[in-house]
């Protein structure tokens, strides 16, 4: 049996078809690469100029953040090149650890918190991901979260820790950078972007 195949009426097959319309789509929530930086040797790294009227709330990752010494990270908001040390800032952690302690603290300070008590050891390592709400947007608080992943203390005590931090004076700030250091005042270890280790990305989050 032959079949013949038919060709549509109407249609002119040689001609290319071509969309001459308007695509749209809601960007809301992509994240824009701003900055990727490794830290130094020293007991503070400041990034500054990354926080401005482009974005309203930021996301960072930390990865394998290192100390020289057994510490505490922290923070401060920085403001055209100038950390502010105030006690406006709150912190409140909380998480487990791998002997299933229960991790719990908060306070009011003078900084915020990043990791608690980060292993010194080489191959240890404290590494998490961070929201920053409204770092420089007209709104008086900011809110930094963050879960993170730690060898606290020993390098096999593996401890999962949600930290939160907020900042405010009664007053609007526009803050433009941010600011990290040790608690006791011990070095970070070098890092690489390249190499993974010791290094800090910040993003900023599309509104549409």
């Amino acid at each position: 049996m032959a079949f013949t195949l038919l060709k549509p009426t109407g249609i002119d097959l040689s001609q290319t078809f071509a969309f001459t319309g308007t695509v749209t789509g809601d960007n809301s929530g992509e994240l824009v690469h701003i900055t990727s930086q490794a830290f130094p040797s020293a007991n503070n790294f400041t990034i500054d100029n990354v926080f401005s009227s482009s974005y309203v709330n930021y996301f960072m990752m930390i990865n394998m953040l290192n100390t020289t010494t057994d510490d505490t990270v922290d923070f401060v908001f920085v403001k055209s090149g100038t950390p502010d040390t105030s006690a406006n800032y709150f912190i409140t952690t909380s998480g487990r650890e791998q002997s299933g302690n229960v991790d719990d603290s908060g306070s009011s300070a003078n900084f915020g918190r990043i990791f608690r008590n980060v292993d010194a050891d080489s191959e240890a390592g404290a590494s998490g991901t961070f929201h920053i709400y409204s770092p420089f947007a007209g709104y008086q608080r900011k809110h930094i979260s963050g879960t993170t992943v730690t060898q606290r203390s020993t390098a096999n005590n593996l401890t999962a820790i949600h930290t939160v931090s907020t900042y405010h004076n009664g007053t609007t700030q526009q803050f433009t950078g941010i600011k990290f250091q040790t608690n006791t005042g011990h070095n970070f270890r070098t890092g690489s972007v390249s190499g993974g280790y010791s290094s800090v990305s910040i993003y900023g989050v599309k509104n549409s």
